[in-house]
């Protein structure tokens, strides 16, 4: 069994009235694997980003549902940052 700490960088594209907003995103993610198998309760996961600046630009969408958007596009990429290595994760 070892302890990951990674970073993981991605970008997210919002579309707006008139315009796109492409919010870069870096990702801490922490967890516990064991072979291949990454054990979801030691899972955890910080967001960086902008949050002010795309309140701040964002006209089309409530702080509530960019803060959910931003969440799903970081779960898609822990997702395919697990697939690439071929982890599986799966019930404690």
């Amino acid at each position: 069994m070892v302890w990951m700490v990674e970073r993981i960088k991605t970008r997210f594209v919002i579309e707006e009235t008139g315009y796109d907003l492409d919010v870069p995103i870096q990702i801490e993610i922490e967890y516990r694997v064991e072979g291949n198998r990454v054990h979801p309760s030691s899972l955890s996961k910080k967001l960086y980003y902008n949050r002010p600046l795309l309140i701040k630009e964002s006209r089309d969408h409530t702080a509530g549902e960019l803060d959910q958007m931003v969440e799903r596009a970081a779960e898609r990429a822990v997702k395919r940052h697990f697939q690439i290595r071929e982890y599986t994760v799966e019930q404690d």
